[in-house]
Formats: structure tokens, C-alpha cells, sequence
């Protein structure tokens, strides 16, 4: 799939020149069109962090599923979770012991976090770094 850009915007050469005769050559040529292949998915971005690109040595981490290139791993290139993404409800952590009454509002809304860290944000990058670990280690 391909689509095509018209002449008038593209940006214009004359912003890139200070010469005059620069921009009266260009400027006087009949509008063009210029297409452009679209590659890969339309909705993500490719994004490729390696060092070398004629050779893709991508892996895929354990930990946070992110591809990585292992000569760029560091102590502390993966961010996640030890546990998982749950709820409890308010109820579970009352006692009556404690001067609960096991009836208090809101008792029966789950209430969920990650369990290894106690963060309420299902989006929270991690509580443990550590290097990326591979499916191929």
C-alpha cells in the first residue's frame, strides 16, 4: 500500500536554502507527487533499538515480553512484575478483631492491585529490574 503526498505540501526547499537562484530553480518546476510505501502495521511502529541493523538479533524477554538486542542488555533494562494483577475486596482485609465491623461502605468493591508491590496501577512499568532475560538463555 502506497499513498501520495502533492507538491505544495511538502515542504518547501526554500526553507532550507538562503540562496536566491536556489529557490528560483526549484521553485518554477511543475508539481510533483511523491509516493510513499507503507510498511508494516499501520496502527505500531516498527521500532528496532540494535546497534547493528544488517543483522536482526532481536530476543524476546521472559519477564516483560519487550523485544531487545542482548548487546545493548543492561542490570537493569526490564522492569516487571513479580506477581499478578488481582483484586480482593475491601471485606477481606477488615477484622472484627481489629475493630472491623465486616459491614463497612464500599465492602463489597473489588479493590485491585499487584500483589507483589501492593501498586494500584495495572499500567505500573514494574517493581524489579533486572537484565532481560531470553526464551533462548
Amino acid at each position: 500500500m502506497a499513498f501520495t503526498i502533492p507538491h505544495y505540501k511538502v515542504t518547501s526547499l526554500s526553507t532550507f536554502s538562503q540562496n536566491a537562484s536556489f529557490h528560483r530553480q526549484f521553485h518554477y518546476q511543475r508539481p510533483i507527487a511523491i509516493r510513499i510505501p507503507i510498511t508494516g502495521s499501520p496502527k505500531l511502529p516498527i521500532i528496532q533499538c540494535s546497534i547493528d541493523n544488517s543483522k536482526n538479533t532481536l530476543r524476546t524477554c521472559k519477564n516483560c515480553k519487550t523485544q531487545f538486542d542482548p548487546s545493548l542488555n543492561h542490570p537493569l533494562a526490564c522492569r516487571f512484575h513479580t506477581a499478578h494483577f488481582g483484586g480482593e475486596t475491601k471485606r477481606k482485609f477488615e477484622s472484627v478483631y481489629s475493630g472491623g465491623t465486616m459491614d463497612t461502605p464500599d465492602s463489597g468493591i473489588v479493590f485491585q492491585y499487584w500483589h507483589c508491590c501492593g501498586s494500584e496501577d495495572p499500567f505500573d512499568p514494574g517493581c524489579t529490574a533486572a537484565p532481560h532475560s531470553s526464551y533462548d538463555d
